[in-house]
């Protein structure tokens, strides 16, 4: 396969075309049903968030139905984990959370909980900071690559691979129903940081340095995915030991980009760093 992709390159560049354009499908059909791009937590959007620790497991489809009688409205998750086992309801900001958990402790083993409430305002003010960091971070992204590089094509595509990164990324979350919140923010804009230091490095090896182009590509390869791959590993471990609700989300948000940075890298910001090379005379 790699023999195949180093002979001819330009077609597998398709790959990454697809999966950008069947996500931005994805986006627009949840905007067209819901009204928005992409579903938001409570932080961003206001509500209460009801933390439960249990003893054993449950089936979340048992007690869904047990409360959407006198509970309308509910999101329930829940979390495993060597820390045990968590509840996690989503709910409006005026739902009754004393009489919630008092059923929930009827029919379960109840070990503590939690009750946040954000209001309405409050979620639309982290929404609208939360949009302007990843504005600005993109912007600041973008003047530094083109300051360094000072070419249109090797710039461009690192900040598409970016962007391509941040929407598939998006669209998944929505596909396995993971709500964005501060957490995913914060992996969002994490997840920016390791796309473009494996894109710098990529094309600071292919342009910057002297020697046959396969290679100094098989070589950015080498270094890109052992760097990539040795995250992903730290990711996985904080997925399964599962000690926080909030460095899971960010585990899995990162977890999910990270693997989508592989294709976009080495299939899409190569091939076009290649071409561009091999069309200007770059050796």
């Amino acid at each position: 396969m790699m023999n195949i992709f180093f002979k001819n390159y330009k077609p597998f560049i398709a790959i990454p075309i697809i999966l950008l354009i069947v996500s931005l499908g994805i986006l627009v059909n949840n905007y067209a049903q819901n009204g928005e791009w992409f579903a938001r937590s409570i932080e961003l959007r206001g509500g209460t968030l009801i933390t439960i620790a249990l003893e054993n497991p449950v089936d979340i489809a048992s007690v869904q139905s047990e409360l959407s009688p006198e509970f309308s409205t509910l999101v329930i998750r829940e979390l495993r984990g060597f820390s045990g086992y968590k509840l996690l309801i989503e709910a409006d900001e005026n739902i009754d959370s004393d009489s919630l958990i008092k059923k929930i402790e009827e029919g379960y083993p109840v070990t503590g909980f939690s009750v946040e409430t954000m209001g309405p305002a409050l979620g639309e003010a982290f929404w609208y900071q939360t949009q302007l960091a990843i504005i600005l971070a993109f912007i600041m992204m973008g003047v530094i690559v083109f300051a360094i590089f000072r070419t249109l094509v090797p710039s461009a595509a690192v900040i598409l691979a970016a962007m391509s990164d941040i929407l598939v990324t998006l669209a998944l979350m929505q596909v396995f129903g993971i709500e964005l919140s501060l957490a995913g923010m914060a992996a969002l804009l994490m997840l920016i940081g390791y796309s473009v230091d494996t894109d710098i490095m990529l094309t600071s090896k292919l342009l910057r340095t002297s020697g046959d182009i396969v290679d100094k590509l098989k070589n950015a390869i080498k270094t890109g995915l052992t760097m990539t791959l040795t995250t992903i590993g730290v990711l996985v471990v904080l997925i399964i030991f599962n000690i926080s609700a909030v460095l899971t989300e960010i585990a899995v948000v990162l977890f999910i980009g990270l693997v989508i940075d592989i294709i976009n890298t080495w299939l899409q910001n190569s091939v076009l760093l290649r071409w561009h090379c091999e069309r200007k005379g770059i050796q």
